[in-house]
């Protein structure tokens, strides 16, 4: 037998043995296949539950969004409408604002700085009743934000907002909002709750 086909045998049998390693790895140990099952499940099961198919952009915990250029060239402020009148609200004059409208300003900060650990306390008890709490999102680059005030009114003691809020995310990774793509927006109603000068969110819904 020459040189060349003693070569040929060589890589034909250590493809097989590769071969007969895969499929045992997937299909011969069962605690291997369930894992790498729970971890698509995993995959798609977010903090709004969706189970659309989106292709997002890797996740970097690191990120700096300050430093991606095309993101600092969108419109990054948050649009506050009451009534008929839409206002840009920037850090500057922020403090001339009701206590909603600043909880709002501080909650998209979080998002977009990745603070999973300060975001699950933007809640009330009542919220974590019905929804998980969030165990990990990396920085976000939230654009085109608008929050509109449609209700605000006194029960027990506290004060309760309803609002509409929408923005979209630059390069979404999918670890904050899965149920959108990037640059994608869905509305959601957010319902707020004030007392003893605390704002915090009671309940976030979509419109069916």
């Amino acid at each position: 037998m020459n040189k060349k086909k003693k070569i040929i045998i060589a890589v034909f049998a250590l493809m097989c043995v590769a071969g007969a390693v895969s499929w045992y790895l997937l299909y011969g140990n069962p605690s291997i296949l369930e894992n790498a099952q729970e971890k698509t499940k995993d995959d798609i099961i977010g903090m709004y539950g969706s189970t659309e198919s989106y292709i997002f952009y890797p996740a970097d915990e690191e990120l700096d969004v300050s430093t991606v250029r095309e993101y600092m060239e969108l419109d990054r402020q948050m649009h506050y409408t009451y009534g008929a009148e839409t206002i840009a609200v920037t850090e500057t004059d922020v403090s001339s604002y009701g206590d909603d409208v600043k909880f709002f300003f501080d909650y998209f900060a979080t998002v977009i700085d990745g603070d999973y650990t300060k975001y699950n306390t933007l809640f009330t008890e009542d919220y974590f009743k019905n929804n998980e709490k969030t165990c990990d999102f990396t920085p976000q680059m939230l654009y085109d934000i608008y929050i509109e005030k449609l209700s605000e009114e006194t029960k027990g003691g506290a004060t309760v907002y309803g609002y509409n809020v929408s923005y979209k995310i630059f390069r979404n990774n999918g670890t904050f909002r899965n149920d959108i793509g990037s640059d994608g927006s869905k509305t959601l109603y957010f319902t707020l709750t004030e007392q003893n000068g605390t704002v915090l969110i009671d309940s976030i819904d979509y419109y069916v």
